[in-house]
């Protein structure tokens, strides 16, 4: 599982790097793939609801929505349950590892590089966030080669490696629950002070 973390963890970087590479030299696909972004961040649910949320003062109801959004849909929907499949499971988190930290890597310079405020709300959410999704994708990891190689979950079977490696990955989400949880926290309360202070 070691090197499974270390190798998520690589892709991350290697991926946020390259988006950090293209946003810098203004790139038309990075300046694109921004505005996108801020365009869905500003119009689309859930994001609107937490904007909502901050804007009313309701800053646990955005922590609770954006934890339990990056939960469900940015840790195990995204990267761990496609593990269900074998090998392209492993293949479908890889990618989406490499999306990520390419989304990352075109928005989080910019907000790191505002302030000193900025580069505390940036990255800490984006150590505490990524660090959650490590772990995530390394279980989704995990997951799917299982049933391709039982013998390196000391299984007899394939079946049996499979549940072993579901087991590993209940384990593995407390820590995605603890990072998510502080990564929300730390996230809304910096934005909720930021809204407070304009």
């Amino acid at each position: 599982m070691r090197i499974l973390l270390l190798f998520v963890a690589l892709l991350y970087i290697i991926s946020y790097l390259g988006g950090w590479y293209l946003i810098s030299i203004k790139s038309p696909m990075a300046v694109e793939t921004v505005q996108s972004i801020t365009s869905s961040v500003l119009t689309e649910a859930p994001f609107t609801t937490i904007t909502h949320s901050l804007q009313a003062g309701n800053l646990v109801q955005a922590v609770i929505i954006t934890f339990l959004l990056n939960l469900t849909t940015g840790a195990f929907l995204s990267t761990t349950l496609p593990g269900i499949i074998p090998v392209v499971g492993a293949l479908m988190t890889v990618a989406i590892t490499l999306l990520r930290g390419f989304v990352v890597g075109v928005t989080y310079p910019e907000i790191i590089g505002s302030s000193v405020a900025g580069f505390a709300l940036g990255f800490g959410t984006m150590i505490l966030e990524l660090g959650a999704y490590v772990f995530s994708g390394a279980a989704g990891i995990h997951i799917a080669l299982a049933p391709i190689m039982p013998g390196r979950y000391g299984a007899q079977g394939r079946w049996e490696a499979f549940k072993v490696a579901w087991k590993d990955a209940a384990r593995i989400y407390l820590i995605v629950i603890i990072l998510l949880a502080l990564g929300a926290v730390w996230e809304m309360t910096g934005i909720f002070l930021f809204l407070r202070s304009t």
